[in-house]
Order: C-alpha cells, then sequence, then structure tokens
C-alpha cells in the first residue's frame, strides 16, 4: 500500500471511531446500569501521554460499548458515560510522538508526515486486553502495555 494513505486511512478511522463513540453514549436516561470505568495506561513503564481506550462487549447481545480519550496516562468514564456489568476486549491506540517525513517526490495533497502506531496490534486491532465491569466495583483497570 502507498504510504501516504496510511495517514488518510488512520485520520479516517479516528474520525469514525470518535462518532461511534459520541452515538454510542446513551447517558443517564437510558436506565442502564452503567458503571463508571477508570484507570491508568503506561507504555514501556511510563504513563501514555495521549491516547484513545475502547472497551468493546466480548459477549453477544451485550448493550454498551465505550471509549475516552487518555491524558498523561490517565482515563476516566463517569457512570452517565459509563458501562454496563460485563466482560469487555479493551484497545488503545495513540498516533503518539513517532512520525517521520514521507519520501521526496510525493504527489500535491501528499500529507507531509505520516502517522505511525507506535503501540502494538496485540493491544488494538488484535487485542488481547480484557475487562470485566461488576456492579460491585470499584471498575478501575490499569494496563502496562510494551513495545515488545
Amino acid at each position: 500500500m502507498h504510504k501516504p494513505h496510511r495517514a488518510r486511512r488512520f485520520a479516517s478511522w479516528l474520525g469514525i471511531v470518535a462518532m461511534a463513540l459520541f452515538a454510542g453514549c446513551g447517558g443517564a436516561s437510558d436506565n442502564l446500569p452503567r458503571q463508571a470505568v477508570s484507570g491508568e495506561v503506561k507504555f514501556d513503564g511510563a504513563p501514555l501521554k495521549s491516547g484513545l481506550i475502547q472497551f468493546q462487549p466480548a459477549e453477544a447481545g451485550a448493550v454498551t460499548a465505550g471509549g475516552t480519550g487518555i491524558d498523561n496516562g490517565s482515563y476516566s468514564l463517569p457512570t452517565s458515560e459509563g458501562l454496563v456489568p460485563g466482560n469487555y476486549q479493551v484497545s488503545v491506540t495513540t498516533a503518539g510522538d513517532t512520525t517521520t517525513p514521507l519520501a521526496p517526490g510525493g504527489t500535491p495533497g501528499d500529507p507531509v508526515m505520516k502517522v505511525k502506531e507506535p503501540i502494538p496490534a496485540r493491544y488494538n486491532a488484535t487485542t488481547e486486553l480484557k475487562a470485566k465491569v461488576t456492579k460491585e466495583g470499584p471498575n478501575k483497570f490499569n494496563f502496562d502495555l510494551k513495545s515488545r
């Protein structure tokens, strides 16, 4: 695949994810037994500067998915936007600080920088991260991600 298309695809993907997250937020008026969820995300031992954490139901028939931004290693979903009790697959993404210039000879309209996902696929596209939200709580989930 031509490298400039990766940056466009990543930006489009982030936009779609953001729209889906906002559309999926039923809020306090949906009468679901939502629970607040929070925690910390580290990458190679340091707080993840910024990113996105998503919780997708791991069981058929589950009613909520959710996600929020990560800021200086912390994330929080308040009860009004929280998750119903159940098992979730968790994914973490970030654009990080790993942008590099494209090779000379690009065509007009190509982005100047390409975006590289520094977090391995085992934490997002093919996630192995899991969380179990309970009615009793506390629903605090910390994740220590490794680049290797």
